[in-house]
């Protein structure tokens, strides 16, 4: 293995504890009914931006749906009915893919499953 890919995969492993992180942070906000979705929109934003970095497409896609309905939310002061559980089996869907990612495994089902239904609108 070459010292990049050593950085690599090191990096993308620190990217996998910070998904989980930051995704476990939206899915308790949400499931506890918080209102400040700035704060959660933060946090998807920042996945976004790191999925794009590492280039992982679809993940970064689906952080960016997250990131849209969070700031929809913020800028509302509520979110729309059923979008807090979808968002929430989303943020997990996102950290097993990330994790998935880092060990070379393929994609997980959810992961296109929460960016159908967040396309959904």
């Amino acid at each position: 293995m070459s010292e990049e890919e050593s950085d690599g995969g090191e990096l993308l492993g620190a990217f996998a504890k910070e998904a989980r992180q930051r995704c476990d942070m939206i899915a308790a906000g949400l499931d506890t009914g918080t209102t400040d979705f700035e704060a959660l929109r933060q946090e998807a934003e920042a996945l976004h931006a790191t999925a794009s970095t590492r280039g992982l497409r679809r993940l970064a896609e689906l952080a960016g749906l997250m990131e849209s309905d969070l700031s929809e939310a913020a800028e509302a002061g509520e979110i729309r009915p059923n979008r807090a559980s979808q968002i929430s089996e989303a943020a997990e869907a996102l950290a097993a893919g990330v994790q998935a990612a880092w060990k070379g495994e393929e994609e997980p089902p959810d992961v296109g499953r929460s960016l159908s239904q967040l396309f959904a609108m």
